[in-house]
């Protein structure tokens, strides 16, 4: 007779969801946050230091240098996993990265609400590594806000020069 132990190591699955309505239309948030090789424009220095992505094709992977006054300074890959009908998303990390997570996956969704706005929501997914996986939730909540915010600000200064 054989005996077997098993042992499991604990996997802490988090989640980090951010939703509420960005005061720009629908087709212009669209083309900010889906334009995959330019997100260092919605989240600039000291955020992320370098982008570099060939296109915004699904499969396309970009690197991120996060800034060295991050928390998490370093290279992230994400890879374009999917788009459809100019409202949904979804974008992952993938191999290892300086943040501490592992199989990191976001959905990002858009709805128009009136021609100058969008409900917009991200949500995501990964296993937590971090010394406090409640930190890791605010810091993506916070950073899906900022994405947002940025997007707003863009627009109503393109809009307020007259462009």
């Amino acid at each position: 007779c054989h005996i077997f132990k098993w042992s499991f190591m604990t996997m802490i699955v988090k989640s980090a969801n951010h939703k509420r309505i960005v005061n720009v239309p629908k087709s212009y948030l669209w083309r900010r946050m889906s334009d995959f090789k330019n997100v260092g424009s919605l989240l600039p220095p000291p955020i992320i230091d370098e982008v570099k992505c060939e296109s915004n094709d699904i499969g396309s992977l970009r690197y991120l240098t996060l800034g060295k006054k991050q928390k998490y300074p370093g290279e992230i890959i994400e890879r374009l996993e999917a788009m459809y009908d100019e409202s949904f998303f979804v974008y992952s990390i993938v191999d290892n990265s300086c943040l501490p997570v592992k199989n990191y996956i976001a959905n990002i969704e858009f709805r128009e609400v009136s021609q100058k706005k969008t409900e917009a929501s991200i949500s995501s997914n990964w296993i937590d590594n971090s010394s406090s996986p409640e930190e890791m939730i605010q810091m993506f909540e916070s950073l899906y806000e900022l994405m947002f915010l940025n997007a707003e600000n863009q627009y109503l200064e393109i809009n307020n020069n007259g462009f």
